[in-house]
């Protein structure tokens, strides 16, 4: 017979969420120069309802602008509106913010991005 050994790729998995934390909400410059942003797929498997703890940031050149931790949000663009009055006002129109959502309850995240004058 044939034994199975059962792979953990969580040590992987923690370094890679340390990599996306450094490439997208930093400042920082790379080892390479600037780090690009590639386009990144947003995540369809993010729900939200009501009763769940919803923690939310606001990126602006990868600076926290604001954040907010509550319950009661029944879509992301409710959390977008919640966010978009704390952000300043000097953000040049058309420039990309980014939202960062941490579903408290199931600890999943998305990322999402919205235009200055388009989007919010």
């Amino acid at each position: 017979t044939r034994g199975y050994v059962k792979i953990d790729f969580s040590p992987a998995w923690k370094l890679n969420a340390k990599v996306i934390d450094f490439i997208f909400f930093t400042n920082k410059k790379s080892k390479q120069g600037e780090a690009k942003d590639p386009e990144k797929p947003q995540n369809i498997f993010f729900r939200i309802s009501p009763k769940m703890m919803i923690y939310a940031r606001a990126y602006f050149k990868g600076e926290v602008m604001a954040e907010v931790t509550d319950i009661g949000f029944s879509n992301v663009d409710e959390i977008i509106n919640r966010l978009t009055p704390m952000l300043r006002k000097d953000i040049p129109e058309g420039c990309v913010v980014q939202f960062r959502l941490l579903n408290c309850d199931s600890q999943k995240e998305a990322v999402y991005e919205r235009s200055k004058g388009k989007g919010f």
